[in-house]
């Protein structure tokens, strides 16, 4: 037997891990692995500013660094058309075999009227994994600029689909555990009132918005994995909404039953769902591991 072992390393800080499992990666062509999202970043960093950077020598050139749409990059419900629902798609293959992509979509929208936004990406499984460069425009000057490399004939193969497989199988909860769930519920829904703060969506009018749960489950934006103080695994899914031209986060923090884990079947349990528009809040509630979403700066 051979004392040598196997062993994967970060791309970035170069430390070693026993297992493929962990590290993560931000493309199915790419062989580099990351222990963090910190490292993605750092390790991206000079394609980010030379990329920007490139679009800012032009806009100057051009006399369009000043242009009003570009306050909408960034804007949760826009970049969600964007990563979510491209309009067109294009693949450059550089020589050295990396893949970036070009993600463009067209908006009409009743404040800022018609416009299109772009970023250049990678991707993993079809879905953009980190973003390079992002950006808006009402100018087909800059826009045929994002149309770089080869045209994908079918950009709804890059459209985030969500889980369309029908009902699933639901599990018996038993009064233990729906003790345990209400539990729950009033701890995290105490210390919910004392994060939020007084200037965030009211509690009461939370009932409001009980028709963004579905669309929330069905088509997260981000679903962190966790384990809580009691050591039970819990699993919160965020997406980013627009209502009456306000834009929030919904958040729903689930439990996970175990028994119903192991049989295959509909285990995870709602304990608390809320809307908000409060940027700490968000950042508090993108706790532990992400296992789904953007992997994006």
């Amino acid at each position: 037997m051979s004392f040598f072992q196997e062993s994967y390393f970060c791309g970035q800080c170069k430390k070693l891990f026993p297992k493929l499992a962990d590290l993560l990666y931000v493309e199915n062509e790419g062989q580099v692995g990351f222990c963090s999202e910190a490292c993605i970043e750092k390790f991206y960093t000079p394609w980010v500013d030379h990329f920007e950077g490139l679009e800012k020598k032009w806009r100057e050139e051009n006399h369009l660094g000043d242009e009003d749409i570009l306050e909408v990059v960034g804007h949760p419900v826009f970049m969600d058309q964007l990563l979510r629902r491209p309009s067109e798609v294009y693949l450059k293959i550089f020589e050295g075999g990396d893949h970036i992509y070009s993600f463009i979509t067209h908006i009409e929208d009743d404040k800022y009227g018609e416009f299109s936004m772009m970023c250049l990406c990678l991707t993993y499984d079809n879905q953009p994994s980190f973003i390079l460069s992002a950006s808006a425009t009402r100018e087909d000057g800059l826009l045929k600029h994002f149309r770089w490399g080869e045209k994908m004939k079918d950009p709804k193969k890059f459209h985030s689909t969500g889980d369309k497989s029908g009902p699933k199988e639901t599990i018996e909860i038993d009064e233990s555990t729906m003790q345990e769930v209400e539990l729950k519920k009033s701890s995290y829904l105490a210390q919910l009132l004392e994060e939020r703060s007084p200037a965030d969506i009211p509690v009461e009018s939370f009932s409001l918005y009980e028709s963004y749960f579905e669309p929330t489950m069905m088509e997260p934006d981000e679903i962190f994995s966790r384990k809580d103080e009691e050591g039970d695994i819990i699993y919160t899914y965020i997406k980013a909404h627009d209502r009456e031209g306000i834009s929030f986060y919904y958040f729903i923090v689930c439990l996970r039953l175990e028994k119903g884990f192991e049989e295959n079947k509909d285990a995870l349990v709602p304990i608390i769902s809320f809307p908000s528009v409060d940027g700490d809040i968000y950042r508090t509630y993108r706790e532990g591991e992400l296992i789904s979403g953007n992997l994006k700066n």
